[in-house]
């Protein structure tokens, strides 16, 4: 696989989140991390320092602040794991005690920090937070006041050190960061698979584009990926088969164009000639020639304005007004007209509709018309002599179907399925004639209306069936 911008900015980005994660989680929790665990360590020295509270509330009786203290608190105060003081109702201190690691030097800072924690003790109220010293050293210091009854004798406060609380919270942090760093690097692997996986069937697609834009509508992208890329994949592989057909549609579509154009120029270019070099040499066949290049004329007007009619019809340009009209008007006129054509071509000519009353419809009656004729041309075109042509009208509930129907072999299925394609002429016998362009644009005409247009063949018959409203 080549190397792949994508692929390379996508791992770059998960792998970033992922990092991301892990330092916004240690960010997160070492901000939060300390002041939970002061708050931890208040709550379990709080209770100590009420007990011993307690203690000195009962020995105040016999001997205030009684040496018995010391050996009921235990000089050593290892149980603490901090440094004991306690205060009389003047604000004296009368015992300090601190564990045998704690420096005295240190003892007596904290010691002058209690200064300014003690008149809010001995007003009665417990405290449990973290102070300053004047050098600038942190303490978490926990305070109880002493209660012979309702009144305060004294306070007794604990302090410990932050900086051994800031141990234990280095130590926890540090375990992040390497989980973190664990993290990151197990997920190499799975975020490099997941992320191939998506950009693979990407760079697919991106290669069926570019092979598109270049007019090759064979390549098909990857469709098998689950989710929106499979189906993405499968839209693309959809538009490269439309697309597929409408190329080759405007192949054939200009093909035809050129040989139907080709035929008429060059008649008429070869006649032109013969008489420009005065090869006709009688007016017998001046004449001859001189209708032909008209009659081509005439063949090339009319399929020059075929073309440009359904290229209207087909961009819904051309505007198609719709208006109540009586449907018998419609049959009437394309039966006295093709009443006389079919019976030159000798052919049996009928209308088999209820002529008495009136046929109400809605649509364009001059649209009707025009898709009437191109039918009726068709079939007396290819039905040989001999042969019959019918006219129908029959009820459809709110539409009336208005059919034409021939004889003469009827169409194959093959036929039936492009017989409204453009140039499209089923019996190859009768290529010269016309344009075959009539029922494009009958269908074109139809659907522009909202109308159908069918076409079905069946024991050597082939009906027409336009359907027409009666009704907005």
């Amino acid at each position: 696989m080549r190397k792949s911008a994508l692929l390379r900015r996508m791992i770059i980005l998960l792998l970033s989140a992922v990092l991301l994660s892990g330092v916004l989680s240690f960010g997160i929790y070492a901000f939060v991390t300390q002041r939970v665990y002061v708050t931890m360590q208040g709550k379990e020295l709080l209770p100590i320092a009420r007990t011993v509270s307690r203690m000195v509330a009962e020995t105040q009786q016999n001997n205030p602040y009684a040496s018995g203290i010391w050996m009921m608190l235990g000089r050593d105060n290892r149980e603490f794991g901090a440094t004991l003081y306690i205060y009389n109702a003047e604000g004296e201190s009368v015992i300090g005690m601190q564990p045998p690691e704690e420096k005295e030097a240190e003892a007596d800072r904290s010691g002058v920090m209690l200064e300014a924690l003690i008149k809010p003790v001995l007003s009665g109220s417990e405290i449990s937070k973290s102070e300053k010293t004047k050098g600038g050293e942190s303490y978490l210091v926990v305070g109880v006041p002493i209660k012979n009854g309702d009144d305060v004798t004294g306070a007794v406060f604990l302090t410990k050190p932050m900086s051994e609380l800031s141990d234990s919270v280095r130590g926890l942090n540090l375990t992040l960061i390497i989980s973190t760093a664990i993290a990151f690097l197990v997920m190499l692997l799975p975020v490099y698979f997941a992320t191939r996986r998506m950009v693979v069937p990407i760079r697919r697609m991106k290669d069926v584009a570019q092979a598109m834009s270049k007019g090759d509508f064979t390549v098909r992208a990857d469709e098998a990926q689950a989710g929106e890329i499979g189906e993405l994949a499968h839209s693309m592989n959809h538009f490269a088969e439309e697309s597929g057909k409408l190329e080759q549609t405007r192949r054939d579509y200009v093909a035809n164009v050129s040989h139907e154009l080709r035929t008429p120029i060059a008649s008429i270019r070869a006649m032109g000639e013969t008489l420009r070099d005065g090869m006709a040499k009688t007016d017998e066949k001046k004449d001859l020639f001189y209708n032909n290049i008209v009659r081509e004329s005439i063949r090339l007007s009319r399929l020059v304005d075929d073309l440009l009619e359904l290229s209207r019809l087909q961009a819904g340009t051309e505007s198609i007004q719709k208006t109540r009209f009586d449907l018998r008007e419609v049959l009437r006129n394309v039966t006295d007209l093709y009443g006389h054509i079919a019976a030159d071509a000798k052919l049996d000519f009928s209308l088999a509709a209820n002529m008495d009353a009136s046929i109400p419809a809605f649509g364009n009656p001059d649209r009707i018309e025009q898709v009437l004729v191109a039918l009726l041309d068709n079939a007396i075109k290819y039905t040989p002599e001999g042969g019959a042509v019918t006219l129908s009208c029959a009820n459809a509930g709110a539409k009336t179907n208005v059919s034409v129907t021939n004889t003469g072999g009827g169409i194959s299925a093959d036929d039936l399925s492009h017989i409204f394609e453009r140039f499209y002429k089923a019996d190859k016998s009768h290529s010269g004639e016309g344009t075959g362009l009539g029922l494009s644009i009958a269908k074109e005409i139809m659907s522009a209306l909202g109308e159908n247009i069918t076409a079905a063949s069946a024991d050597g018959k082939t009906v027409f069936t336009i359907s027409v409203s009666m009704t907005t």
